[in-house]
């Protein structure tokens, strides 16, 4: 993905029209709760494999959404949640820049756009993890 910018700025304009999709339902507990339902769902049948190191900060994504809408985790800044459920809108989406039925590229798009997003909230989502550890100990 990086040699070709072309390319890479379609990807980039492609997760900027996610981002305005992730703002709506971020703006409204009851719109993320279900958005979580439904990721939740579809994330349970995509491969690991594509994402590789990433995977697990998926999860750990999901996992903050939930315990945000619920209130029970609230240490985060609206804009990093709006990425967060951006890249996870973008991952769970299978008709994206790459449609995710191609073999072997189908998921190249969505392991870029995660783990750019990774990138941009790995402070946010190792926080939560801290939290998630000293919580389960009380």
């Amino acid at each position: 993905m990086d040699r070709s910018p072309a390319l890479k700025e379609r990807l980039e304009a492609e997760f900027a029209e996610t981002v305005k999709s992730a703002t709506f339902y971020v703006e409204e507990p009851q719109r993320l709760r279900a958005f979580f339902q439904e990721a939740a769902k579809q994330a349970a049948s995509l491969p690991r494999d594509p994402f590789k190191e990433t995977w697990p900060y998926f999860q750990t994504m999901l996992r903050l959404i939930r315990a945000y809408y619920r209130g029970e985790y609230r240490y985060v800044a609206e804009s990093v949640l709006v990425v967060i459920v951006a890249a996870i809108i973008y991952v769970v989406n299978p008709l994206d820049l790459i449609p995710d039925a191609i073999p072997a590229l189908g998921f190249l798009d969505d392991a870029t756009v995660l783990a750019l997003a990774v990138r941009r909230t790995r402070q946010t989502l190792d926080d939560f993890m801290t939290w998630e550890t000293a919580t389960a100990q009380l």
